[in-house]
């Protein structure tokens, strides 16, 4: 597998991490599954006792508001709410309210129309539309400022209502209709969408055929102290691994993603080193191999041609000695002994200069040179005749390794044709980037 698959397995590797990486993001910034949230608020409240009566004096009302996921469908939570105000002294039940939501988990928005349950990571400095569970309607909440709270920045939106329904929450007045005026405000974290704390001041009053009646209720409230404590921490944590999973962690995978391929990079390098030293210890053995070689057979070289020479001369001085009219089939095997030692001393030849290990030659040659050596060291009878190319070439080549070539080609195609006529023919052609040769005999 070369280095460039390599590399690509690893770019694909990375961006699989990377997608998972970013759909665990994603889920991690969802309304969890287990939701679940408790508020305490608490303020000064007055409250009518009963029907013609008027309002009772301050007094101190905690409020507890809770959340938690009862139902799960897909993407949709479906959330139960309860807000419960007692009078802190006697702790009897002001108020009670329940509603139950459908909230989407990606967009932290009711399933029943465009407005937030809780705000979305990534709070921005604009007015959000929200039906808040401790609203009980509809309504904007409003950008109003950039402050800090124990250390934490967080922004701070405002809200208002009128005229809403909450004859629900006044058990103790049935088949009475009961509207509420009021505002409130919210310190939201930013970067997680967590609320760190929330007031809110209300005006209830009873509803007669659309004209104001009674006042029911009138009072404010605030998130305690303690609770305010608990989610300021919670609001820090979650910022925490909202700054590691959107942050620290992308650069450390991009990092590791870097170090895998520059791993990558090195084992191939260094295979190719490991293997280039390998065929380096090859090629040593093999000429260590060839030059053993080349010393024994110039020895086994030597030896033959002594004997070869001796037969030489001895075949020259009988030439020399005998005459043709004495024995004529002497005369006849004299050639023959002749060519067959001629044809021994050229193989030692071709044998020596293939173990040699000397460097080529390279340089710009005749091709008609080189062809007429080649035939000069070829023993070609009287009954074959060489017809050459008409052209002189020239090519860049070594002029030795090229004439023992030629010597080879010649010297097989004369044991081809035999003893009988024959012809060899050469003929060289200029190509794009080369020259082609073609020997035929007949």
């Amino acid at each position: 597998m070369n280095f460039k698959i390599k590399s690509v397995i690893g770019l694909l590797v990375i961006t699989a991490v990377i997608f998972l990486y970013c759909l665990f993001v994603h889920e991690m910034k969802k309304i969890p599954l287990h939701y679940e949230l408790i508020s305490e608020q608490e303020g000064q409240d007055r409250i009518l006792e009963s029907i013609g009566g008027k309002l009772s004096e301050s007094f101190w009302i905690r409020e507890v508001l809770k959340e938690n996921v009862v139902n799960i469908n897909g993407n949709i939570l479906e959330i139960n709410s309860t807000v419960v105000g007692t009078d802190s002294a006697t702790n009897n039940t002001i108020f009670s309210n329940t509603h139950t939501f459908f909230v989407d988990r990606t967009t932290r928005k009711h399933q029943s129309m465009d407005a937030y349950f809780t705000f979305p990571p990534g709070v921005q400095k604009r007015n959000y539309e929200f039906f808040h569970p401790m609203i009980f309607t509809k309504t904007t909440f409003i950008f109003e400022r950039e402050v800090q709270m124990n250390g934490l920045d967080v922004y701070d939106f405002s809200c208002k209502y009128h005229g809403t329904d909450v004859s629900l929450a006044f058990p103790q007045f049935p088949s009475k209709t009961i509207f509420s005026n009021g505002t409130c405000t919210v310190s939201v974290e930013p970067m997680t969408g967590m609320v760190v704390s929330f007031s809110k001041q209300w005006d209830d009053y009873f509803v007669h055929n659309g004209t104001r009646g009674d006042q029911v209720e009138l009072g404010g409230k605030y998130t305690t102290d303690y609770s305010k404590a608990i989610l300021v921490n919670n609001a820090k944590s979650t910022k925490a691994l909202y700054y590691l999973l959107d942050s620290v962690f992308p650069s450390f995978i991009v990092i590791i993603g870097i170090i895998i391929l520059c791993v990558v990079f090195l084992f191939d390098k260094t295979k190719n080193q490991a293997k280039m030293i390998v065929q380096a210890q090859n090629d040593l053995i093999k000429k260590e191999k060839l030059s053993a070689i080349g010393e024994l057979t110039a020895r086994i070289a030597h030896d033959l041609r002594n004997p070869l020479n001796i037969i030489t001369l001895t075949i020259q001085s009988i030439e020399l000695r005998i005459s043709h009219k004495i024995d004529l089939k002497l005369d006849e095997h004299l050639p023959i002994l002749n060519d067959a030692v001629s044809r021994i001393n050229h193989q030692i030849s071709q044998v020596m200069e293939f173990v040699k290990t000397r460097p080529l030659d390279i340089k710009l040659v005749s091709i008609a040179k080189i062809l007429d050596d080649s035939i000069k060291n070829t023993n070609i009878p009287k009954n074959i005749s060489v017809i050459l190319p008409a052209n002189d070439l020239s090519m860049m080549a070594d002029s030795i390794q090229l004439s023992v070539a030629f010597s080879n080609i010649l010297s097989n195609s004369v044991d081809a044709i035999g003893e009988s006529e024959g012809r060899i023919v050469i003929r060289a052609t200029n190509g794009k980037n080369n020259l082609v040769f073609i020997c035929k005999y007949f």
